[in-house]
């Protein structure tokens, strides 16, 4: 039985420089980069979704990104089903795959595959449905609290995707989507990976994010906003419920005035990054960088293992 593709996987929390160190890493190398990232699949999601530059996508091959419009429901499963046509396409190329991770439940999902949830049927997907609707997301996530407490405790409550999903699993099949996670493990190793790292000490972090929050709305994170209201996306859509987005709706509502909208933005990335980076602290096997500086020590120690020694 063949070893499984070897694949770089560089994680990092939000504006930690991965972008930048996967560019660096897939030109020395030449490789190219699939996105993990579960808002860049978005078309006209730019700025609020921090996505390589129109140079910088044109100089180093990225995949997975604008394949979808801002309507359309995606998820692990989905990705983990085009990474693997996108990682195979590029072995056949002789090419190495840099995963550049931005959403960790993607990279598990590719890696370890998925849990084995039995598809959901109509009838409990239209009860779900029915409830949201007649009910909202309060009754729909205490009812989870009373059938699943062991699933409730561990999502927020405004999360509809997540309550939705465990509330689906729970009444289709009897059981906790925690305790079929449990049971899976996620020790099936469908890639061989290397974990590339890019951190940095906590408040130099925070200064990053609120520093690239700075410039997002600069650069017209709010237009942005704005003109996918005009292309007909509601602002209900999961997609635009996101940090940053969010938060220039609540702008254009007039609910809060524009320093809000930033200080908001900014408090929501660091709490985000905390998340990121206690999700990484459990995975022991990753290489950190200093920052996000990748030196030749590094590239040949990537180089090694794509090599097998």
């Amino acid at each position: 039985m063949s070893e499984p593709v070897r694949i770089i996987v560089v994680v990092g929390p939000t504006a930690s420089g991965k972008t930048d160190t996967g560019l660096k890493l897939a030109s020395r190398i030449g490789g190219e980069i699939v996105s993990a990232d579960s808002m860049q699949i978005y078309r006209w999601m730019d700025i609020g979704t921090a996505k390589p530059t129109a140079l910088e996508r044109a100089e180093i091959p990225h995949h997975l990104i604008d394949i979808l419009t801002p309507d359309q429901p995606y998820n692990a499963g989905q990705f983990a089903q085009d990474a693997d046509q996108v990682i195979a396409e590029l072995q056949e190329q002789g090419k190495p795959t840099i995963l550049l991770g931005g959403t960790n439940l993607y990279i598990r999902a590719l890696i370890h595959g998925m849990i084995p949830v039995p598809e959901i049927s109509a009838p409990v997907k239209a009860e779900i449905k029915r409830l949201l609707a007649e009910k909202g997301l309060v009754q729909c996530y205490q009812r989870l609290q009373s059938l699943d407490p062991k699933s409730a405790a561990k999502l927020h409550p405004n999360d509809v995707a997540r309550i939705s999903r465990a509330l689906a699993v729970f009444l289709e099949t009897g059981r906790s989507i925690q305790d079929l996670q449990e049971e899976h493990g996620f020790k099936q190793m469908r890639y061989q990976p290397l974990f590339i790292g890019t951190r940095w000490p906590r408040e130099e972090l925070y200064q990053r994010i609120n520093q690239r929050v700075l410039l997002m709305v600069e650069a017209g994170l709010v237009e942005e906003t704005e003109s996918l209201l005009w292309r007909g996306y509601g602002s209900d859509l999961p997609s635009l419920r996101s940090i940053g987005y969010r938060q220039a709706l609540e702008f254009l509502d007039e609910k809060i005035d524009r320093d809000k909208m930033i200080s908001d933005i900014q408090q929501k990335s660091r709490h985000y990054a905390k998340k990121q980076m206690t999700w990484y602290r459990n995975n022991p096997d990753v290489q950190w960088l200093d920052g996000n500086d990748l030196g030749e020590n590094d590239i040949r120690f990537v180089q090694r293992f794509l090599d097998g020694d």
